[in-house]
């Protein structure tokens, strides 16, 4: 079974596991406002922001990590019906806050499909290399 990258515990991601670079919890005035001027509606800002924040930033997750990730990731686009627009919502009693207006996003699913297509491309090799290990040896 794959553990964790800084724990020995299983490792089973999920797709909150992609927003983490925009958690402005405690953030809210730095980051915060930062990525408020980011239209997450315009396709070309959403890209430039998934790959500053997403694709160049998780290469300190293993191969393995990140084809395990992109499977759930996969797993939740090949289901027309998955409530893509629940993972953005808002939730006061959590320690965790996307950007404001979030989960007022136009098509959440575009985002996510988004993420999908720019980790396929940006993390083609390692997805390949792992695509080509028995994952029952991890």
């Amino acid at each position: 079974m794959l553990r964790g990258p800084w724990s020995d515990a299983p490792y089973i991601p999920t797709l909150h596991y992609f927003l983490g670079p925009f958690d402005v919890y405690d953030r809210e005035e730095t980051l915060g406002v930062e990525l408020d001027t980011w239209d997450m509606n315009d396709p070309l800002q959403r890209a430039a922001l998934i790959r500053r924040d997403i694709t160049s930033q998780y290469k300190e997750l293993s191969y393995r990590h990140r084809h395990a990730l992109v499977a759930v990731l996969a797993q939740a686009l090949q289901d027309p019906a998955y409530d893509f627009q629940a993972i953005l919502e808002h939730d006061p009693e959590s320690t965790h806050a996307l950007p404001a207006l979030w989960d007022e996003m136009a098509d959440p699913r575009a985002f996510f499909s988004d993420i999908y297509r720019l980790v396929q491309q940006d993390w083609a090799d390692d997805l390949a290399r792992a695509a080509a290990e028995d994952p029952s040896d991890w």
